[in-house]
């Protein structure tokens, strides 16, 4: 299905929404990390039209994949999560840990709270996608391993692995053929009404006061701009510039904000010269509009704020090839500046499909390098245990099992695919 084609049906509705943990790409690369996402969504769509008799108009399926490039991701998902009949999540560890993919769920279930009948047995189809350690069982997880009843492999290994491997075929058939079953039955047998989803941001946990990352703007602000350039894309404040104008229904930092989040990480989009000491804290991304150089003496007060910035604050100078002031020379000139000035590495983006391809990566590199050279938490020595007879001494943690948890392979930001 066409990105076109996914959004005429979500206005339209659809069977069935897919709901999953997205995973950061491979270090360095801008590769699709949920390619097994992406096949089952596709093989699962091909069995519910085989089997549905859709009224007119109606889609099939609808996962984030379908949301058009620029588009405000948030009232996109509420839109196809209030057309949506039934809601599929894929079950895996990082599922339960990623706010984003909980968000989507507690917004389907608020618009079931309040639907004449529905009934969230016959309209939630969970799927056990990666199964979870035995000690990390959670209460949603029964349903989803009813699904597989009489198929072994899938208890043992989930459906990604049934989708991965040929030697499961039978199996994967069968547990396509059965969810695609229950998916026709309740879209067909007891249809919901079009009605509103709430918001993610109805649903979601209170932001941090201190988010997991920072998203800082280094751009012109409307009323201080260089000679002759257009006021289109700026706005009162660095971080709503919009590089891409109308091909972007939200500024860049919200963009890269929405990112994150669906990551699993809490972000705040900052202007650069109101960050404060949060860069230095917080690891960042940091978007540079090449125009912030154009202006008479702005080359050395660039130069100044950006020399020192720490490691984990990674640059992206953006510009617009659509833009008849792309800037893209000056971008040139700013990237070898900022790199003259010390910055070790300086992305580029010179399109919408550029930056939401680089953007993810952007994100896990900031995470990588504090993770690596950022602040170590100093923890305060554990008290004394009370003596006992009948255990013997025990030693107290040294100093290096105390600072273990600074790279914790557990934190909320996976590079497993789909954890």
């Amino acid at each position: 299905m066409s990105r076109r084609a996914g959004a005429a049906a979500t206005r339209r509705g659809t069977y069935f929404f897919l709901s999953y943990a997205h995973s950061v790409p491979p270090h360095g690369g801008h590769t699709d990390t949920d390619t097994w996402v992406n096949r089952f969504f596709a093989d699962l769509s091909a069995e519910v039209s085989r089997l549905a008799r859709p009224a007119a108009g109606m889609g099939i399926g609808f996962y984030d994949q379908e949301i058009p490039l620029g588009a405000d991701w948030k009232a996109a998902l509420a839109e196809a999560l209030g057309r949506a009949q039934v809601f599929v999540p894929l079950y895996s560890p990082g599922y339960f840990r990623q706010s984003w993919a909980q968000g989507e769920q507690a917004s389907f279930r608020g618009r079931l709270a309040v639907a004449p009948g529905a009934d969230p047995s016959i309209h939630l189809a969970p799927v056990l996608w990666i199964p979870s350690p035995t000690w990390e069982l959670h209460p949603d997880l029964v349903p989803a391993r009813a699904l597989g009843e009489g198929l072994p492999r899938y208890a043992e290994d989930g459906a990604r692995a049934l989708c991965m491997l040929d030697v499961y075929h039978d199996q994967y058939a069968a547990l396509l053929a059965r969810l695609a079953g229950r998916i026709v039955d309740a879209a067909e047998r007891h249809p919901l009404a079009p009605s509103r989803a709430p918001g993610l941001d109805e649903v979601a946990r209170p932001a941090p006061a201190d988010p997991d990352l920072a998203v800082a703007v280094l751009a012109p602000t409307r009323d201080r701009l260089p000679a002759g350039r257009g006021a289109s894309r700026y706005a009162a404040t660095s971080r709503g510039w919009r590089p891409f104008g109308d091909q972007q229904k939200l500024p860049a930092a919200e963009y890269a904000v929405s990112t994150a989040e669906r990551l699993g990480l809490s972000a705040r989009p900052v202007d650069f010269d109101a960050a404060g000491d949060l860069l230095d804290r917080r690891p960042a991304v940091l978007l540079i509009d090449p125009w912030v150089a154009a202006a008479p003496g702005a080359v050395g007060a660039l130069v100044a704020a950006v020399r020192g910035l720490r490691p984990w604050v990674v640059p992206v100078v953006i510009t617009d090839a659509d833009d008849p002031q792309s800037g893209a020379r000056l971008a040139g000139d700013v990237t070898t500046m900022l790199q003259n000035a010390g910055v070790a590495q300086v992305k580029r983006a010179g399109s919408v499909r550029e930056f939401v391809a680089l953007t993810p990566a952007l994100v896990d590199e900031a995470r990588r390098q504090y993770l690596k050279h950022g602040p170590v938490t100093e923890f305060p020595e554990p008290p004394e245990p009370p003596p006992s007879l009948r255990d013997g001494p025990r030693p107290r943690p040294d100093r290096a099992e105390q600072t273990e948890a600074h790279d914790d392979p557990a934190s909320p930001f996976p590079h497993g695919e789909n954890r």
